[in-house]
């Protein structure tokens, strides 16, 4: 009798096993066939039960099922788009499961391919968070993106989601978050240009000039025909000390623009920038000039040109007031008559400035309204101080009507 009860519990065994290998194999021609909703109730009882929830075959067509499954989704007439609303966690969870217990690789390659999609999916949810300004959760997605990208080793297929996380993280104000997303471009050497500049930017104002520099030298070696590598290359040189060879790059990139009149121009004026970041105001006002000379009206070198002018007016007028009032050198009035002299240059570019800010088109003008605000707070500011009352008013009556959104 006993021998008799052991062999049903050893058929009984038998059948549910080979039930469960049947569900798979069913599941698998139901979805071959396009019955999703079928195919998915085969599959999920085999991915719970004992004897086949360990077998990398299950998985895989349970990833591949609700990979299908999310496919339906934007098709607005399917019968499967509802089916699961949890698909691509589901399709995650059981890809992942696949691919660790596929020692022998069977399924790497349609394993493989299914990862990818869902990194893609991922990716596609992260934009939609970023149009809709959810920083953090548009990053978060952006993670699960990489992640899925890497599971699949298909890393090169990352890049999208690490730029994408990366311009989250400017918005969030992240900077550790910026750092670790941009940093992998750089080593895959992107063509971005905004990589270089934010890291770069960041470095020099944490004061890192090592980070600085690699960032720059990566720039150029990753991007030989940019302008832009030669400016940032400037820059690091020039933060090294090293003027020369500063110089140099400022002439590569002017080079590289001189068929183009308006973008040689603006080259010029960045060139001024650089120039008058290190404090060499001759340089910096001959690039302005040179800008002014190729393209009289704009803004950039006119804007760029006042404000050195005037930042050299507030220093001389720093220097004044910190003369000793025992003084009896004339060193204070030195001083003031520098500042005010300064100020007084600054005058024309701040006016051609705003002129040229004033000839937009309305839509122009409203991208332009800080410019504007900056350059009629300074022509405020210039006008106080030298005095010049009538000319002061106009400026703010303008000002006021900004502030209250006119």
């Amino acid at each position: 009798m006993k021998k008799i009860v052991l062999m049903m519990a050893l058929l009984a065994i038998a059948t549910a096993v080979s039930a469960q290998s049947l569900n798979v194999s069913s599941a698998r021609e139901a979805q071959n066939r396009g019955y999703l909703d079928k195919a998915k109730k085969l599959i999920d009882p085999a991915c719970e039960h004992e004897q086949t929830k360990n077998d990398a075959k299950t998985w895989y067509y349970a990833a591949l099922i609700y990979s299908q499954i999310g496919g339906e989704v934007d098709k607005p007439r399917s019968k499967y788009k509802d089916l699961d609303p949890d698909w691509l966690n589901k399709c995650t969870a059981a890809a992942l499961r696949c691919k660790e217990l596929d020692t022998d690789q069977e399924y790497a390659q349609g394993n493989g391919t299914i990862l990818s999609y869902i990194g893609n999916e991922f990716y596609k949810k992260a934009i939609n968070a970023f149009q809709a300004q959810n920083w953090d959760e548009s990053m978060q997605l952006c993670e699960q993106s990489i992640k899925m990208f890497n599971e699949a080793n298909k890393r090169e297929y990352a890049m999208e989601s690490y730029m994408l996380a990366g311009k989250a993280a400017m918005n969030a104000n992240n900077n550790d978050a910026i750092k670790k997303y941009f940093k992998p471009l750089v080593k895959t050497k992107t063509k971005e240009n905004l990589v270089y500049s934010t890291l770069f930017k960041m470095y020099q104002k944490d004061g890192d000039t090592v980070e600085a520099i690699k960032v720059a030298q990566s720039y150029a070696k990753n991007c030989p025909d940019d302008y832009n590598a030669n400016m940032m290359m400037a820059q690091a040189y020039m933060m090294k000390g090293s003027m020369e060879q500063g110089n140099a790059e400022i002439q590569k990139a002017l080079e590289k623009t001189v068929a183009q009149p308006e973008l040689h121009a603006q080259l010029l004026a960045a060139a001024g920038a650089t120039y008058e970041s290190v404090e060499d105001f001759t340089n910096a006002e001959n690039q302005y000039q040179e800008s002014l000379k190729t393209l009289p009206n704009q803004f950039l070198a006119n804007f760029g040109l006042g404000k050195m002018l005037y930042n050299r007016a507030v220093d001389k007028l720093t220097a004044a007031n910190n003369v000793p009032p025992d003084d009896e050198t004339g060193l204070y009035e030195k001083y003031l008559d520098e500042s005010k002299n300064f100020f007084r240059q600054s005058i024309p570019y701040f006016t051609n400035a705003i002129g040229f800010i004033d000839a937009l088109s309305a839509e122009e003008q409203g991208q332009n309204r800080s410019n504007l605000y900056n350059c009629l707070n300074a022509l405020n500011t210039v006008y106080a101080r030298l005095e010049m009352y009538d000319e002061l008013k106009p400026i703010k009556a303008r000002i006021e009507q900004l502030q209250k959104g006119n």
